[in-house]
C-alpha cells in the first residue's frame, strides 16, 4: 500500500470541561484526545486519503484510546509503539481562562528516536508530515531523520508552544526541520519570531531562502501562500471568537495538503484549507468538526 500522507508526532489525552464551565468548578470533564499530527490525519481521513500515524504511547488506558480511536476514523496505527516504562502524555483544557496545562514531560512520546522509524514506510509515501512539537518534546533526532528518509512531499507545521521541554530553544529546535521541508505551513507568529515581523509575504518569502519551495501564512482573517513559481497569493476570510479553537490550524493543514495532493491550485487549497480549519474552530474538540461530507477527486 502506498499511503497518501504518514505522520510523526505526540497525541495525548485530552480532558476539557463543557462549554461555559470553568475548569476548577466543572462538576464533569469531556475526555477527548489531541496531536497536531494526528489530528491532520484524521482531516486527511474524512477527505479520503490513506494515512499512517507513528508515535508512542504509554501501556495504559489512554493509550489504547487513542489507538482505538484514531483506528476508528481511518488512520492506520500499526507503528505506533507501546511503552510499559513512560506515560501516555495528558492535555488539560481551560476554554473559560483560555489556558491548555500539559503533563507530557516523560511521556512515552517524548522519547521517540530514530530506531522507532524501523520498518514505517515513510520513504514511499506521497507526503510526510512531522510538526515543531515533535522536536521540542524532545525527539528532534526523529523528526531530522523522517525528514531526511523521505521521497514524498515533505510538510512542516513550526507549531510553536510554550511550556515544553525545548519551548526556550524552539526556533532553533524547529530551523532544521523547516531547512528539510518542501512545503511549510506556519502561524504568522511563528514566522515573525524565526525571520523577523514583516508583512506576511515579505516573511514568507524570508522564509522561502531557508528551503521550502511553498510557504502558507495563517493569520488573523487572512491565509496567503509564497511560492518561488508564482509569488505570494492571499485569501481574506472572516473570523469568530469561539471558546475551543484548538485543532483548527491542523485541520487548514489537513485541508491544504489534501488539496495539494490531489492537484489543486493555490487558490483553491486555500479555500478547502480555510472551510476545515472554520467548521472545527467553530465547535468543541481538537476534531469532532472536521467536515464529514467533503471529497477530494484525484
Amino acid at each position: 500500500m502506498i499511503y497518501d500522507l504518514i505522520a510523526l508526532g505526540e497525541t495525548m489525552t485530552t480532558f476539557c470541561p463543557p462549554p461555559g464551565n470553568a475548569l476548577a468548578s466543572s462538576p464533569v470533564l469531556k475526555v477527548d484526545h489531541g496531536g497536531a499530527e494526528s489530528n491532520t490525519c484524521v482531516g486527511l481521513a474524512r477527505l479520503g486519503l490513506k494515512v499512517a500515524w507513528v508515535s508512542k504511547l504509554g501501556c495504559d488506558p489512554f493509550g489504547d484510546r487513542i489507538v482505538e480511536v484514531l483506528q476508528s476514523e481511518g488512520v492506520d496505527t500499526r507503528w505506533v509503539k507501546r511503552d510499559s516504562s513512560r506515560p501516555t502524555g495528558l492535555m488539560i483544557k481551560d476554554p473559560v481562562q483560555r489556558r491548555v496545562h500539559y503533563y507530557r514531560a516523560g511521556s512515552a512520546a517524548s522519547c521517540i528516536a530514530p530506531d522507532d522509524l524501523a520498518g514505517v514506510p515513510f520513504g514511499e509515501a506521497r507526503a510526510v508530515l512531522v510538526t515543531g512539537i515533535t522536536a521540542q518534546i524532545g525527539a528532534q533526532a526523529a523528526a531530522i531523520s523522517f525528514l531526511d528518509g523521505a521521497h514524498g512531499l515533505r510538510v512542516v507545521d513550526p507549531n510553536f508552544r510554550r511550556g515544553l521541554w525545548g519551548s526556550e530553544r524552539r526556533c532553533e529546535l524547529v530551523l532544521p526541520l523547516i531547512q528539510r521541508c518542501h512545503l511549510l505551513l506556519a502561524g504568522d507568529q511563528e514566522l515573525a519570531e524565526l525571520f523577523g515581523e514583516e508583512e506576511p509575504a515579505e516573511m514568507a518569502k524570508r522564509c522561502s531562502e531557508h528551503g521550502p519551495q511553498e510557504v502558507v501564512v495563517r493569520g488573523d482573517g487572512m491565509a496567503g501562500v509564497w511560492s518561488a513559481s508564482e509569488g505570494w497569493c492571499e485569501v481574506k476570510f472572516s473570523i469568530e471568537d469561539t471558546a475551543d479553537p484548538m485543532g483548527a490550524g491542523d485541520a487548514f493543514n489537513a485541508g491544504y495538503v489534501a488539496a495539494k495532493l490531489s492537484n489543486k491550485d493555490i487558490e483553491a487549497a486555500l479555500q478547502l484549507a480555510i472551510v476545515c480549519g472554520h467548521a472545527v474552530a467553530t465547535s468543541a474538540g481538537d476534531t469532532s468538526g472536521f467536515p464529514t461530507n467533503l471529497k477530494i477527486a484525484k
